[in-house]
């Protein structure tokens, strides 16, 4: 315990989330009271100043947030070695309202910066699925860079620019935004899919996506990417490589949304209250999610690329060279219980499949599924709690291959998770983790890992308003 507190301390990502907190004391008060406190000790205006620059700013249509995020994840017993180790990044995410800013109808500009910090906590225990799902090679980056624009009263929408497909493609708004490991924000199969991943975290790539409702329940979307996002040899900083030989990435996906029989069709664009978790910036640059009783969706992906088969070599004994990978998937997430006395507390199940094509993809399956309760604890409304499972299984041609050389192999590595994310305030997140690892890397000769660990998250958004 001495060791971890330790590294608590020494980690850079945490003295800048005190030094946040020790800014957010002052610039932002959280109440009545400390806004009085504030008037009192500073000069004379400089509170009505601040407010009124703020109020500027809204009125023109910008909207500036900062997240930082830090997961320190001990792994206590199996896995490779049992260390500590602490990964973090800090977004800065700035949204531009065309209309208010440039009298640009329904347009919308969202500029994404981010800078990744720490140690990849994987490192110590071994997975494939990555036990933090913000871990990634030191570097700072413009992440997303996209305008959109709306037509026929927002129905549909064109966007193009730097842009993460996983925030809209592939989502299961409960899991993705509580649990720490990555298999619950975007499937292992596809997240690891062709030669660096599709356009997402870590690296994106320019993409052109359109998005259609046909109605007040049916939604489809679609989009086309650079086959290559970043560079697969190893990222440093915001990478565009335009190259005939990375192909394209296209997917498309159909997602179908349930409400509550009362809720009129207004109160289903009510957007989810306001916490500070993961993605809350999707409500920013992005339609805000709505506050819907399910979600089913399904989609299908595919590169051009050529890439190796894993397995199957020619006659010169070279890898046989496939023109391309598919995949598809299918989620379903759904409030199956709300408490009578306040139905923004409730109980949601969520399930996700997934498929990739095991010639040339190392994880060709993927199975997952948990529950998440918003606000179970009396008096504590906007925490969460989540347990889930994700299981991936390698593919028939890698485990192949791997046999072939004599390696040993099992089919599946498994991840269990256990969190509960305790929301101190409207800016600060504190969640204790747990999570217990079966066969990872799919390599035998490393023991199940057993993890434990914190998640801190300060969110600030700088110029709007707040209420007490």
């Amino acid at each position: 315990m001495t060791n971890v507190l330790h590294t608590l301390f020494l980690q850079k990502g945490l003295r800048a989330i005190v030094f946040s907190l020790l800014l957010l004391q002052w610039l932002i008060p959280a109440s009545a009271h400390s806004q009085e406190t504030l008037r009192t000790e500073a000069s004379p205006g400089l509170f009505e100043q601040w407010n009124a620059f703020r109020s500027d700013v809204r009125e023109h249509g910008l909207v500036f947030e900062t997240i930082n995020t830090l997961d320190v994840l001990s792994n206590v017993s199996g896995g490779r070695q049992q260390k500590t180790a602490a990964a973090g990044n800090v977004d800065l995410l700035l949204t531009v309202d065309g209309q208010k800013l440039f009298d640009w109808h329904e347009a919308t500009f969202f500029l994404y910066g981010l800078g990744l910090y720490g140690k990849n906590p994987s490192d110590h225990v071994g997975d494939i699925q990555s036990v933090s799902s913000i871990a990634a090679p030191n570097t700072w980056k413009l992440f997303e860079a996209w305008y959109q624009q709306n037509f026929l009263k927002k129905r549909v929408s064109l966007l193009a620019g730097l842009y993460d497909i996983t925030s809209e493609f592939d989502v299961i708004q409960s899991s993705s935004e509580l649990f720490l490991n990555g298999s619950f924000g975007t499937g292992p199969e596809f997240a690891n899919s062709g030669e660096n991943g599709p356009s997402t975290f870590p690296d994106t790539s320019l993409s052109l996506r359109g998005q259609a409702f046909l109605s007040d329940t049916i939604a489809v979307r679609a989009v086309i990417a650079d086959g290559v996002p970043g560079d697969p040899n190893g990222s440093n900083g915001t990478e565009i490589i335009l190259n005939k030989k990375n192909g394209i990435f296209a997917a498309t996906e159909m997602a179908y949304y349930t409400f509550k029989k009362l809720m009129t069709k207004e109160a289903r664009k009510t957007v989810l209250r306001a916490r500070p978790l993961r993605l809350v910036f999707q409500r920013v640059g992005r339609a805000a999610p709505v506050e819907y009783q399910g979600k089913y969706a399904a989609g299908l992906w595919g590169y051009s690329t050529d890439l190796n088969d894993l397995s199957a070599i020619d006659r010169a004994g070279n890898p046989v060279v496939r023109q391309g990978t598919y995949g598809a998937y299918g989620l379903i997430e759904h409030i199956v219980f709300r408490e009578p006395q306040d139905p923004g507390q409730h109980l949601t199940f969520f399930a996700r499949v997934g498929y990739a094509d095991p010639r040339v993809n190392r994880l060709s399956q993927y199975y997952g599924g948990g529950l998440v309760y918003r606000g179970l604890i009396p008096g504590r409304d906007v925490d969460g709690l989540g347990m889930g499972v994700a299981v991936t299984r390698n593919g028939s041609h890698f485990t192949r291959a791997r046999r072939r050389t004599g390696q040993s192999t099992t089919d599946s590595e498994i991840a269990l998770e256990f969190t509960y994310a305790l929301n101190v305030g409207p800016e600060l997140v504190l969640q204790p983790d747990v999570q217990y690892i079966i066969n990872p890397d799919t390599n035998p000769a490393v023991r199940n890992a057993f993890v434990l660990g914190v998640r801190v998250q300060l969110n600030l958004s700088w110029f709007e308003e707040r209420e007490d």
